[in-house]
């Protein structure tokens, strides 16, 4: 399985800052992304998936030895198609740079649930309801549940319209999105509370 990270954001909402370099507790989101995504010890490859829209990142990621994909930029969608076109036939776990709670036991878990999946397209879900009660508001919402952004793509079969199913997993680690600056203050929040309670290594 190859793990793609999806770096390309201009962060437009973080005062202009690439959101995959915003850092939280120290950490950049794309390293927190990265180190839980090797860390889980599922994937053969981890790819950066890198746009025009955000060179720092690129020049970060690069310097750093990880291996980019490079994509036009043109919108989420179509660069998207463009890493699963390249990545055929392999299954492709999809997962935002905006995800920096994410820990390795969450991404292990998230991975194994989808992988029991035969699909074109798994993704982990949210209840709604779980994410309101993080201080969040719901973004890509799907019914009663939201979309975590982690998907996992057989990118052989995942070509235009296709089913999507999901797997439910209400975990803080998947659902804090960070989009706007008061989400990136509820992450550090939950970062703080973690490490006060339990001194989780992972976030």
């Amino acid at each position: 399985m190859i793990a793609a990270v999806m770096c390309g954001g201009r962060g437009t909402r973080m005062g202009g800052v690439e959101k995959p370099m915003i850092e939280l507790a120290g950490r950049r989101f794309v390293e927190r992304v990265f180190a839980a995504l090797r860390d889980s010890g599922r994937f053969e490859r981890i790819i950066a998936v890198v746009s025009p829209n955000a060179p720092a990142t690129r020049k970060f990621l690069s310097s750093a030895g990880v291996e980019v994909m490079e994509t036009p930029g043109d919108g989420y969608a179509s660069d998207l198609s463009l890493v699963l076109e390249r990545l055929s036939p392999e299954k492709v776990l999809v997962v935002p740079s905006d995800l920096p709670l994410l820990t390795a036991q969450a991404a292990r878990q998230a991975a194994e649930a989808l992988s029991g999946i035969d699909s074109p397209a798994a993704s982990v879900a949210i209840e709604k309801s779980f994410v309101e009660k993080l201080g969040l508001v719901p973004s890509v919402a799907i019914g009663d549940l939201c979309h975590s952004g982690i998907t996992l793509f057989d990118a052989a079969r995942a070509k235009g319209a296709m089913e999507e199913r999901y797997v439910i997993m209400n975990k803080a680690e998947l659902a804090v999105n960070v989009n706007t600056k008061k989400e990136k203050e509820i992450a550090e929040s939950l970062v703080k509370r973690a490490n006060d309670l339990a001194g989780n290594p992972g976030l």
